[in-house]
């Protein structure tokens, strides 16, 4: 099979786990034996890395942006409201785009196109797509048909619920609502982000799937869970941004219970976020136990905690961090946020709580704190439930669905 998927950016330029996840995935389809192809945005000098570097047996495309300015600069001066502005709107039907993306469809001939996230490509390109005649499928890895800024939460809270959405994301998103509908099927990394989607009417008449993401290759499943020195006080860890939405407040207050009600434990806290903010936490949760570490790599982290918490309010699309905590035999606490709990066998794995309650957090903390056994058996589960997220088993449930919509697709144009 020949696959062409297009993704706003591809390693080595990362900015989320979306394009981390396409290589795992991309990696694992040309290992089959398929020939994999994605075509992915350009930077400008001095923007990012040259597209293309260490890409393996997958054939990397790079198409030069056509817009205002490169929307994923790190540092520097922002731009202008008026800027952001524009370039939203050249992005909401970028032609432009399109017309690059349909070209290299037609050099490529591939069996199938995968979209995925689009930012600077447009969906303009999906009817683009559509129009060579090759079968389309569209992964949802967040929720940028629906919201500008991808993440649905504005002003401290969530945006979109139930269906209600501010004024900007109806009419920066309403021409994707056009484009999606030349998408031939659609896959959600959660069952979560699918039926969100469907509910604000999208996608409701396309065969449809559910594959949650694969564990990266870098992060290799542990054989066993690892022992903790008698007398040594339980060890919580939160890993990822340091903001609001994220629930990072939630924790730090059920912290704060247990630490007054005389639990040993500890909680460290690993992710960057906004200076000031981090600061504010400090001073408003001063805290013995709670350490901040600021930026560390994933594996070390998670071999000096006993549990992840993983709090987040706003909707996460899946939660990458709760199966590759899992991997190495940590079990998570994780909010009933989007996706998250997808992922989590509640009292078998870990355990699940309502997002922002902050009593039922720090419930559970304490029950781990006295029961320490807990953890290993909770671990020694979480190592099972991820031999589940492995790339090859991904992988093939990517290739069947495909396979099953190549099928569609032709018998439909013989029809």
């Amino acid at each position: 099979m020949r696959i062409l998927n297009v993704s706003s950016l591809y390693p080595p330029n990362v900015v989320g786990g979306a394009e981390l996840g396409l290589k795992t995935m991309s990696d694992a389809m040309s290992a089959a034996g398929h020939d994999v192809h994605v075509a992915t945005l350009a930077p400008p000098p001095g923007e990012g890395a040259p597209v293309g570097q260490d890409s393996g047996d997958v054939t990397v495309h790079a198409v030069p942006l056509a817009n205002v300015y490169w929307p994923y600069r790190r540092g520097g001066r922002s731009p202008s409201a008026a800027m952001k502005l524009a370039w939203h709107g050249i992005d909401t039907a970028n032609e432009t785009m399109a017309r690059r993306v349909a070209r290299i469809v037609r050099r490529v001939q591939p069996d199938v196109v995968m979209t995925r996230n689009l930012q600077g490509f447009s969906t303009a390109v999906m009817p683009a797509v559509a129009r060579t005649g090759v079968p389309l499928v569209h992964v949802l890895h967040d929720y940028a048909l629906l919201c500008p800024q991808t993440t649905l939460w504005r002003n401290g809270r969530g945006c979109g619920l139930r269906s209600a959405r501010c004024t900007g994301c109806k009419v920066l998103t309403a021409p994707r609502r056009r484009h999606v509908e030349a998408v031939d099927a659609v896959i959600g990394v959660s069952r979560s982000v699918l039926e969100f989607h469907r509910d604000h009417g999208l996608f409701g008449g396309v065969a449809a799937t559910v594959i949650h993401n694969a564990l990266k290759p870098s992060l290799s499943i542990r054989e066993r869970v690892s022992a903790r020195a008698a007398g040594a006080p339980f060890v919580f860890g939160y890993l990822g941004r340091i903001e609001r939405s994220k629930g990072i407040e939630t924790l730090l207050k059920a912290a704060a219970r247990l630490e007054a009600g005389g639990a040993r434990f500890r909680l460290l806290v690993a992710g960057r976020g906004d200076a000031h903010y981090v600061d504010e936490l400090k001073r408003r949760w001063p805290l013995a136990s709670v350490e901040y570490l600021g930026f560390v790599d994933a594996a070390e982290f998670l071999a000096r905690v006993d549990t992840l918490v993983f709090p987040s309010e706003w909707l996460e699309a899946l939660g990458n961090g709760v199966f590759e905590a899992m991997s190495q035999g940590v079990p998570v606490i994780g909010a009933a946020s989007g996706g998250i709990p997808e992922s989590i066998d509640d009292g078998v794995t870990g355990f699940v709580f309502p997002p922002g309650d902050v009593i039922a957090l720090s419930s559970v903390m304490r029950r781990l704190t006295i029961a320490p056994g807990l953890r290993v058996w909770l671990g020694t589960a979480a190592l099972k439930k991820a031999e589940h997220y492995r790339a090859p088993r991904r992988a093939r449930q990517y290739l069947t669905f495909l396979d099953g919509v190549i099928d569609a697709h032709r018998n439909g144009a013989a029809a």
